[in-house]
């Protein structure tokens, strides 16, 4: 039985209002006085020397020599070279802090150094976002009596409107610090009223955006790579005339005067930030499931086409849950993605509603797929996310609270309307588990639907006229929840408060946080709506206690001991989140490793033209000449195979075949440890539930006809065993989809070994051509790697397609004793009953010494892999063996023609150069009749 926790809804009462403190922390210290040093030696502004025409503005009498030199000796104080700093004159500066380090307070503070320190008056912070504007504002409530008592001062701070124009007028005019919180998107634009030329209240005729560029302001960019740096908004700052632009981001994309970087390395490893675990929830043999999603839309000036993503069958009968080509309407996904599961999917119309905005896919099935959702048990898999999230929260909260710790969990949804609608799918799947876990945890007591709702907080944007989306129990109910999560952190950090579970869809992704936030679910569909380090980020903080007291571990605390301890559970597995995780540093640092430095990728550089020289050689071309006419016939096959023994193979096989239990399945991961050489976890348990999937009716002998194109007499009579047959029945029943798609491919292998032993090959009178210049076309394919073969190439280079193909080559062309190696054209086509194959080398080898009875050169054709067993079935693909089982046929019909006394000349595969040269050599000792 789990432990008791005190009732969620009604927590024990604190004495007194809980206040959130400041700290002195070194790092953001450091972080403070890297941008302050970066104007040492300037003159400190005064109203003498800074007011011009009733306006106060900011001045630096510093060269750009002088600051260009102080931002290189800060930058190299901080272990920041001058290349990975990106040093240039462009008035800006870079903070890289990780999210949850206290980078708003680090910028706050650095305005009141920067007053102090210089004198200067005018600051702007400019946001993406009203969620992280609100973010800002709090600090400022919060931390404001805190920070006039350490630095003696407090500065004028607003929130810019368009309704309030006058504050723009003060804060040009006052001596007194002024702080200005604004959007981008209050100054994007020539229709935006700060930039109107032509209005009544104009500030001195001059339009405000210029008023406001009298003054110099210091622009602060909190997190700039959230449009910050698109040319419009470029130009807007611009035309704000700032003294400097100081960045702020975990993620910056553009990096110009990097002075100060803590990187995730450097936080998890410091215990800056909470540990993480992650506690994945996936489907597991859910293969021929009916998941699809819409992934892309394509709408030009024809009709739309979208890619889907779904099931696909790869030529191997492999199936991988991957994107369509392009579809349009009419389109048989089942046709397209080689899966007998979406048969009854044909696109009926592809169209956008024009309300929402959004792409629908409809089939002839009724069914309709919406933009990023998809059709599959994506509910059973939010289920048991929302179920572990809430058994997390009771456990935690359980130590939690005695600590006098509040515990949040927040969940980013997929859609509103699936938390706020007409079904609120995510919404009920919550109410419905925490009253059960609830009971688990408190004796079988049994919640009120108000008690439940009152555990909840939710924020969803505003719409275009300022109400709140979908607003379910009335804008003053959105409203009261809005405010106490942006704007009332301290009330909401409060064991007083009911609210313990936050819902956002993303507008808390980016520069919201709460220090208290310990666990983090993503319901997704198809994608994370927010980037990895951002939805982490909302949890990183440190966490408080009652007294607003940061709560740290012991160095040595073990995980059972640890505290802040944040837990992840996303809709993936574990490996997939990591290496999103890994990549998502690497666009940051150039590779997982932290201080790995910055990289650039170059756009818009095309490959020039690879020029192919001919080898002059007289032996080359004499070797190849040769080749060509004992090797370039061609052969066509029979087949005969006795039908009764396929069959008795085939039931045999088909009713054995077991299929796996669609499952959810959820694994805990705890990550120990972030270095250069990425993360370190150790597992911490699993659990799982077997599901019920959903799948489309189909017929099982029209199903297995048109996959192995056996008669239907024959397919008859399988499919007879099978019904007669209890045990492959129950494994029919649990995945009809995938049964047929295992019964298929049985059968065609058991096809494909009856063809081979009844397949045999004849010489025709055809001849394979070789053209020199159709050759130069085909290898000159500027997308494919070469292989450097000057010495005994047909051409200095070949087109490869492997490595192992680049090293045989390249080996080959190092080799005395051959002659001649030709990559050989497309044109060079084996016939199977399966397809057309073709071989990778022709190669010309000379005896080393003449006897009698021998060749002065012999002829091989040679197939490389990444193996050198033809049976190694883990290496090759079925059909990559069934074809070179056939050219081997292929071949020994036509040494019959070529008098090679049963020897094969066609080498397959060959994995190392060194193993044909031992094959060849044992082949043309026989040939010669020597021992």
């Amino acid at each position: 039985m789990p432990r008791s926790s005190a009732p969620a809804y009604s927590p024990t009462p604190q004495n007194g209002t809980m206040k959130l403190k400041l700290e002195e922390l070194e790092y953001q210290r450091l972080a403070i006085q890297s941008v302050v040093k970066v104007f040492d030696g300037a003159a400190k502004n005064t109203f003498d020397n800074a007011t011009t025409e009733g306006i106060r503005s900011n001045l630096c009498n510093l060269s750009n020599d002088q600051i260009t030199g102080n931002i290189k000796a800060v930058a190299l104080e901080n272990g920041i070279t001058e290349d990975k700093a990106q040093i240039s004159e462009t008035k800006n500066l870079c903070v890289e802090m990780e999210t949850g380090t206290g980078k708003t307070l680090v910028y706050l503070k650095t305005i009141y150094e920067l007053h102090k320190h210089y004198g200067f008056t005018k600051f702007i912070i400019l946001v993406p976002s009203v969620a992280i504007r609100q973010g800002v504002l709090s600090s400022l409530n919060i931390f404001g009596k805190q920070l006039q008592d350490i630095y003696g001062f407090k500065p004028d701070y607003f929130e810019y409107s368009s309704k309030k124009l006058h504050e723009v007028g003060k804060f040009a005019e006052e001596q007194h610090p002024q702080i200005m919180i604004m959007t981008t998107g209050a100054i994007v634009g020539d229709d935006k009223i700060i930039n109107r030329e032509q209005r009544e209240d104009l500030f001195d005729n001059t339009p405000y955006v210029d008023v406001i560029g009298k003054t110099n302001p210091i622009v602060i960019m909190d997190e700039p790579q959230e449009g910050m740096d698109a040319e419009k908004t470029k130009e807007s700052i611009d035309r704000l005339n700032p003294l400097f632009r100081l960045r702020y981001s975990a993620t910056h994309k553009e990096f110009y005067n990097l002075i100060y970087r803590l990187t995730p390395y450097d936080s998890y490893q410091q215990s800056l930030v909470k540990k993480i675990e992650v506690l994945t929830v996936v489907e597991k043999n859910d293969e021929a499931t009916l998941k699809i999603e819409l992934s892309n839309v394509r709408n030009g000036t024809g009709d739309p086409t979208v890619k889907l993503k779904a099931w696909i069958r790869g030529a191997s009968d492999k199936i991988e849950f991957k994107e369509t080509a392009w579809l349009k309407k009419g389109d048989n996904l089942g046709e397209k993605a080689k899966n007998s599961s979406y048969l009854n999917y044909v696109i009926e119309n592809i169209r956008k509603d024009m309300f929402d905005k959004v792409w629908r896919v409809r089939f002839t099935n009724g069914v309709e797929l919406v933009e990023k959702q998809n059709a599959g048990n994506i509910e059973q898999v939010w289920a048991m996310q929302m179920e572990f999230l809430i058994k997390k929260h009771f456990s935690k909260a359980a130590e939690l609270n005695a600590k006098g710790i509040k515990c949040l969990s927040l969940i980013f949804i997929n859609r509103v309307a699936n938390f706020i609608g007409e079904n609120p799918v995510i919404r009920n799947l919550f109410a419905g588990k925490y009253r059960d876990i609830y009971a688990q945890y408190n004796g079988g007591k049994i919640l009120t639907d108000e008690q439940v709702e009152q555990v909840q907080g939710y924020y969803f944007a505003k719409s275009n006229k300022g109400e709140f989306s979908d607003n379910e129990g009335g804008l003053g109910e959105q409203k009261r929840i809005y405010d106490l999560i942006l704007k009332q952190k301290e009330e909401l950090l409060s064991l007083d408060n009911p609210v313990q579970f936050i819902f956002s869809h993303s507008a808390l992704g980016v520069g919201w946080d709460n220090p208290n936030v310990f666990n983090i679910a993503t319901m997704s569909q198809s994608y994370s709506e927010i980037k990895k380090r951002q939805e982490i980020g909302r949890g990183l903080r440190i966490c408080v206690n009652q007294q607003g007291e940061r709560v740290y571990d012991r160095v040595d605390a073990t995980a059972d001991e640890r505290i802040n301890q944040l837990t992840v559970i996303p809709n993936e597995t574990y490996e997939t989140f990591v290496r999103q995780y890994q990549e998502e540093i690497k666009e940051i640092y150039g590779t997982t490793a932290a201080g790995a430095g910055l990289t650039h990728s170059v756009k818009g550089v095309s490959k020039s033209k690879v020029s192919f020289t001919r080898n002059r050689s007289q032996a080359v071309t004499e070797a190849l000449k040769q080749f060509w006419n004992a090797l370039a016939r061609k052969t066509d096959y029979t087949v005969s195979f006795d039908e009764k023994e396929l069959v008795r193979q085939a039931v045999d096989q088909v009713t054995n075949i077991k299929i796996a239990n669609t499952i959810i399945a959820a694994e805990l991961q705890s990550i120990d440890d972030m270095s250069e050489d990425g993360f370190k976890s150790s597992y911490q348990g699993d659990s799982s539930k077997i599901v019920t999937a959903n799948f489309s009716a189909l017929d099982l002998i029209e199903e297995l006809s048109e996959e192995t194109k056996l008669s239907y007499r024959a397919i008859l009579e399988i499919v007879g065993e099978v019904r007669d047959n209890d045990q492959a029945i129950k494994e029919w029943v649990k995945n009809p989809p995938l049964f047929v798609q295992k019964a298929a491919s049985l059968i065609k292998d058991i096809e494909s070994r009856e063809m081979l032993r009844g397949l045999t090959y004849q010489v025709t009178d055809e001849t394979v051509a070789f053209d020199f210049d159709d050759y130069i076309d085909e290898v000159a394919d500027l997308n494919k790697d070469l292989a450097v073969t000057p010495n005994r190439g047909v051409y200095d280079k070949q087109k490869i397609d492997s490595q192992i193909e680049k090293v045989f080559a390249e080996t080959a062309d190092a080799d005395n004793q051959i002659v001649c190696i030709l990559k050989l054209p497309k044109a060079y086509r084996v016939k199977t009953p399966i397809g057309f194959y073709e071989p990778d080398f022709g190669i010309v080898l000379k005896r080393k010494e003449i006897g009698e009875g021998c060749d002065e050169q012999y002829h091989f054709v040679v197939e490389t892999k990444g193996t050198a067993k033809l049976g190694d079935m883990k290496a090759l693909k079925e059909s990559e063996t069934y074809k070179m089982n056939c050219a081997v046929k292929h071949f020994e019909a036509l040494g019959v023609k070529l008098n090679l006394k049963g020897e094969n000349i066609y080498k397959a595969p060959v994995k190392e150069y060194r193993d044909f040269k031992r094959e060849a050599a044992e082949t043309i000792t026989k040939l010669c009749g020597q021992n």
